[in-house]
């Protein structure tokens, strides 16, 4: 190893020892991997503004954290993450704002960037958010906790902006996302936080007896031949579901699972209904 190598990796080294405690997502999506390597596999994503906590460092390249949201642990890359210590972590954690645009540039007077539906706006004042790394413009359409009120008819409007996002393994954007990633970020808008995965998201709420006792807004889970859940989606109306099957659509669901309207045939099992929140 050349000496300018050498000091490089120990600059970066001293620089990763003094780390402080969390880092917030300064892009519009950033991934999480499940190990620090090239070719591995793709566990979830930040989006701009939310948060995590930092666990260890693995050379300059990959940071281990655990996402603050739903305890998600894994790599990414530090350029995708402004650092905070607990001080400034804490001025960030009331924040009560998400952006409802499909994707909008948020403006500083240095740069510009597209962030996704559903990307936390902290101290957002209806104009102006204030970043831990910069003040923005936000122009576009925003969702207040405090001030929405949350009822069947939001949850439906909500679900419909996810139509046709692509499918995506391990995706959590409007940009590609999986069937579990959809049923959380919807329900962020109800601040609720749900795991990451289905099989894990099943274990909360209240069960509901038989299909026709659903309501908006429940969750239905499905399962393999062996019974493991592997699929979830919102029940969005009698016999109507939204979920994510090749992409965010709508199909027909009754006792027997989901009816896919295009192919005309069951694609998943029904293994249960969950109720999370009345509507």
């Amino acid at each position: 190893m050349s000496l300018y190598f050498w000091l490089l990796q120990n600059l970066i080294l001293v620089k990763f020892q003094n780390m402080p405690e969390y880092g917030v997502c300064k892009l519009s999506v950033a991934c999480i991997w499940k190990n620090a390597v090239s070719d591995t596999s793709l566990l979830s994503q930040a989006l701009f503004g939310e948060a995590v906590k930092i666990i260890n460092i693995k050379n300059s390249r990959w940071v281990r954290v655990v996402c603050l949201w739903d305890d998600v642990v894994g790599w990414m890359d530090p350029k995708h993450l402004h650092f905070l210590d607990a001080k400034g972590f804490k001025k960030i954690t009331d924040h009560k704002h998400y952006s409802l645009e499909l994707i909008y540039g948020i403006i500083s007077e240095k740069i510009s960037i597209p962030i996704t539906i559903g990307a936390d706006l902290h101290s957002f004042d209806g104009i102006n958010v204030k970043m831990p790394f910069g003040k923005f413009l936000y122009s576009g359409q925003a969702f207040s906790l405090t001030q929405s009120q949350i009822n069947a008819n939001l949850m439906i409007k909500l679900g419909q902006k996810f139509l046709n996002a692509p499918q995506m393994k391990g995706g959590r954007s409007i940009l590609g996302m999986d069937a579990s990633a959809f049923v959380q970020l919807l329900f962020k808008f109800l601040d609720v936080q749900l795991p990451r995965y289905a099989k894990d998201q099943v274990g909360f709420g209240d069960d509901v007896g038989f299909i026709g006792e659903a309501q908006i807004g429940d969750l239905a889970f499905f399962a393999k031949s062996n019974n493991e859940v592997h699929h979830v989606g919102i029940v969005i109306g009698e016999n109507q579901i939204i979920h994510v099957h090749g992409r965010v659509k709508i199909d027909r669901l009754d006792q027997q699972g989901i009816y896919d309207l295009e192919t005309r045939r069951y694609t998943y099992k029904l293994r249960t209904l969950r109720r999370i929140v009345e509507l």
